[in-house]
């Protein structure tokens, strides 16, 4: 299961934390700080893989709030290598060369189980100047509220809205690696990532909370409605960026937001 990947590296060391106590109830100094050491590292190395493996896992969702990620998996490889190679040098006796082969076997081991990320930054685009960090910052806001909106979605009960904010949710990313791609359509799609993102979400998010106080049916249709005219200017704003026209949408911006004060 995914969200248990990563837990065995906690059970692997639990060898080295008997030995170590073992160690120190026999007086043996040197056995307890190699095998109290050996146990230190492979749990430290384990948390960080495990913080790896769940970054990993949301890079797709949050691809532009974490532009400057750190390799937390490789360097809880690196840590494990590391620390089979002293444990088999200091706890074992092994020699040297031997503790270096088995440190290279046991990088080799986890990248094959785990995988190794890459120790550059990975960035969707250029951050050189103040112009790609603005855009940056925007990117980073924006996906912030869509996944406020995935999130106000999963608890809607009922199935047509839930697929709907599901789309804009879709349709949203969608228009993100479009502007991630050209940073230039940022100031044509910032009414979009102003007022759609933020009316939407805020939208969404309050129904979320209410609809099952209340059985409102006129508030359910006023919710459809306007997540029917979301979805119509959010496609519309993609096959704009797609064109590079420099048309925007302020009857529609209009529509929206009167549509949003209704509710």
């Amino acid at each position: 299961m995914p969200r248990l990947k990563g837990a065995l590296l906690f059970l692997l060391p639990l060898p080295l934390l008997f030995g170590a106590l073992i160690g120190l109830g026999a007086g043996r100094l040197d056995a307890f700080l190699g095998d109290g050491a050996g146990f230190i590292l492979f749990m430290a190395a384990a948390y960080l893989t495990r913080r790896g493996i769940l970054s990993v896992q949301a890079r797709q969702t949050l691809r532009f709030a974490r532009l400057e990620r750190i390799p937390l998996k490789t360097i809880g490889g690196l840590l494990t290598g590391f620390a089979t190679g002293l444990t088999a040098f200091v706890a074992v006796g092994h020699g040297l060369a031997l503790s270096l082969a088995f440190a290279a076997v046991a990088l080799l081991g986890f990248h094959l189980v785990y995988g190794l990320e890459p120790l550059g930054r990975t960035r969707p685009f250029d951050l050189g100047d103040e112009r790609a960090r603005k855009v940056a910052d925007a990117l980073a806001e924006a996906e912030r509220k869509l996944i406020e909106l995935e999130r106000a979605a999963v608890t809607i009960a009922n199935p047509e809205l839930k697929l709907r904010l599901q789309r804009i949710g879709r349709q949203g990313r969608v228009i993100l690696n479009q502007i991630a791609d050209r940073p230039t359509d940022l100031f044509r799609a910032r009414k979009f990532l102003n007022v759609y993102l933020d009316g939407v979400q805020q939208v969404a998010d309050g129904y979320a909370r209410t609809h099952r106080l209340a059985d409102s049916r006129e508030l359910e249709q006023n919710f459809r409605t306007v997540l029917v005219t979301v979805e119509e200017v959010f496609d519309e704003q993609h096959r704009r960026l797609l064109k590079t026209d420099l048309m925007d949408l302020d009857v529609q911006i209009e529509v929206l937001k009167k549509q949003l004060t209704q509710l």
